[in-house]
């Protein structure tokens, strides 16, 4: 077969149609590269040059294989452009699972900016439970995941702290206290709560709990709902308060009030943390993180 290299010499002599200009584009002496041309024509078995003292044109086969030669070098540049973005994870496919209610409020805006920056990846995304994520984290099936924190069980995955989110207070419309804009944790000792089950979110469960614990009560949790829309739909038909991200007013879901929570400490939060496998080499995940950082900062 072919060499590329002989492939770029005879577009080059094809587009010249003189040897002299032709060895002169390439930076090389002229009797080298008739060699070239001729061993060319020897591999292929057809003249592809039609040779004079006072002209040089192609043949049929020569105007042919130059159309072909030029499409070889064209993809052969793509291919290589190609592999030097996504060896940058500035092209390829990244596999995210995020907690849904973190794409209410950070992540249109990472989205925005990483779909800037990197056009050309392609995002699969899926929204999941923390532990569900984790899961899909060690069994390969996701490449990078947006959990609740703090993450209990690891496992040797690599976490990074992304943004505190603040609480707020999920009440139904006719509660006494839905006519307020703010209320102190310890008002809501001897409520009735919609909570979040510990098996599907660890990190969540916790920082509920030890909000409530620092405020000098145990939450008595009469409901539990694995997703927070399903949370204030239990909210919304009475059956209890729950503690749940401030983000979720984006919802405006009817019978539904959120407060703001206003104990005198600093403001009641969890975590947003991002995590992944350290022996996962897509270059994607890196790209990612550095602009959901960037991102949360602002």
């Amino acid at each position: 077969m072919f060499e590329f290299r002989q492939l770029r010499q005879y577009v080059v002599v094809a587009e010249e149609l003189n040897f002299r200009r032709a060895a002169q584009r390439l930076h090389m002496s002229q009797p080298p590269l008739s060699v070239a041309m001729q061993n060319l024509e020897s591999t292929l078995g057809t003249r592809l040059l039609d040779r004079s003292r006072h002209h040089v044109r192609l043949t049929p086969a020569g105007v042919a294989f130059h159309k072909d030669a030029v499409r070889l070098l064209q993809l052969a540049a793509m291919a290589a452009d190609r592999a030097r973005r996504t060896g940058l994870g500035q092209e390829g496919t990244l596999r995210l699972s995020f907690v849904p209610s973190a794409a209410l409020d950070l992540l249109p805006g990472v989205f925005k900016r990483f779909r800037h920056d990197y056009p050309t990846v392609h995002l699969q995304l899926t929204a999941e439970t923390t532990t569900r994520q984790l899961e899909g984290l060690r069994s390969g099936e996701i490449d990078l995941a947006l959990v609740v924190g703090p993450v209990f069980d690891a496992g040797g995955l690599q976490l990074v702290r992304l943004k505190a989110q603040p609480f707020a207070l999920a009440v139904p419309a006719s509660h006494p206290l839905a006519g307020r804009e703010r209320v102190r944790l310890r008002e809501l000792a001897a409520e009735s709560f919609v909570g979040f089950p510990s098996a599907e979110g660890a990190g969540f469960a916790a920082a509920v709990l030890s909000v409530c614990q620092e405020a000098g009560f145990l939450p008595r949790v009469v409901q539990e709902a694995s997703q927070m829309q399903a949370i204030l739909t239990l909210v919304a038909g009475g059956l209890g308060v729950a503690l749940v991200p401030a983000s979720m007013a984006r919802l405006h879901m009817e019978d539904v009030v959120l407060l703001e929570i206003a104990d005198r400490r600093p403001p009641r939060t969890y975590e947003l943390v991002l995590a992944y496998a350290p022996g996962n080499d897509n270059p994607v995940i890196q790209a990612f993180v550095s602009i959901a950082l960037r991102t949360a900062r602002r």
